[in-house]
């Protein structure tokens, strides 16, 4: 059953399929947007690396876009499957499969589905992946019970979440809403305790911030005087978010207590898309702030994350 948020969702989907790539992957690599996408699924690979999973294993994308990262998974040896609930999408996604090397089982590797269809599907899988997904469902519950019926005993789930904490930070209109809505003091509260779920130590920032910072200064270093990354482009303007849309936000304490209700325990989150700066100053100098972003991805294995990173990767494994 399709609710009113997933019918908001599907529609939006189906309209920005055949920008989607463009906007979220950044393939010109001007920087103009971030490349959340993208960087998003160069996040999750690096993580998956270091899991207990062996070639030929069967993973799951649970809304997959435009398949991005069940191609990679493909090209590592994984059987690698992926549904959307927007059909324009999956058609993207099979068009990506154009012309690459890949073996193929006798399924097909992307199909249109709802969240809800896999509560009757018999497969199980040793790693499903959630990205850009939780944020638009009116519950954890439909996701959670989904990957309770999926992941095999001891296998995997990533799942992302927009990051609650960045409203401490942001500035905006997010931060309005976070101190109107009475959330402000219990989330300063809580985030004193994320140094837990990070799988880098807060005593390990000061090396993972020198060298971030030589990176970042080697870029501007060789880029600051450069017309190109300087000289004012106009951007182009992509379909706005639907003022109906969900796109909910969560803690690190969130996401770990719906899992365990389903049996799975978080074991370490990792912040991505990193601001240096609130975010208003990205329309101000947009590729030098958005490389600056993407160069301080490795500071999302700590704490600092917390206030900076707008979004998280939880890795989970089911008991």
């Amino acid at each position: 059953m399709k609710t009113v948020q997933k019918k908001v969702t599907q529609s939006f989907f189906n309209q920005v399929a055949n920008e989607w790539f463009e906007r979220t992957y950044d393939p010109k690599g001007n920087y103009l947007k971030f490349p959340v996408n993208r960087l998003r699924k160069d996040v999750a690979l690096m993580e998956i690396e270091k899991l207990d999973l062996k070639p030929k294993m069967k993973t799951m994308d649970i809304g997959c876009g435009t398949g991005q990262l069940v191609i990679d998974l493909l090209h590592r040896g994984f059987e690698a499957y992926g549904i959307d609930i927007a059909d324009k999408m999956i058609q993207e996604a099979n068009k990506s499969l154009i012309g690459l090397k890949i073996k193929k089982s006798n399924k097909k590797i992307f199909k249109v589905a709802d969240i809800d269809d896999l509560n009757i599907v018999e497969d199980h899988f040793h790693l499903v992946t959630a990205l850009g997904l939780l944020e638009y469902l009116d519950t954890d519950e439909e996701l959670f019970k989904v990957l309770k019926s999926l992941v095999v005993s001891k296998g995997y789930a990533l799942v992302e979440c927009r990051n609650v904490f960045f409203n401490l930070f942001s500035g905006n209109n997010y931060t309005v809403s976070t101190c109107n809505s009475g959330q402000f003091k219990s989330l300063v509260s809580s985030l004193s305790e994320v140094e837990k779920f990070s799988p880098v130590m807060d005593k390990g920032i000061p090396n993972i911030q020198k060298s971030v910072a030589t990176s970042i200064e080697k870029f501007l270093q060789e880029s600051i005087d450069k017309k190109e990354w300087n000289t004012a482009v106009q951007q182009k303007k992509y379909t706005k978010y639907p003022k109906k849309m969900l796109r909910r936000q969560h803690t690190p304490q969130e996401l770990s207590k719906a899992a365990k209700e389903f049996g799975f325990e978080l074991e370490y989150i990792v912040y991505y898309h990193l601001h240096p700066y609130p975010p208003q100053y990205e329309k101000k100098f947009p590729q030098i702030y958005n490389k600056i972003s993407t160069l301080m991805t490795p500071l999302g294995q700590t704490s600092l994350g917390a206030i900076s990173g707008s979004a998280f990767i939880g890795v989970l494994k089911k008991k």
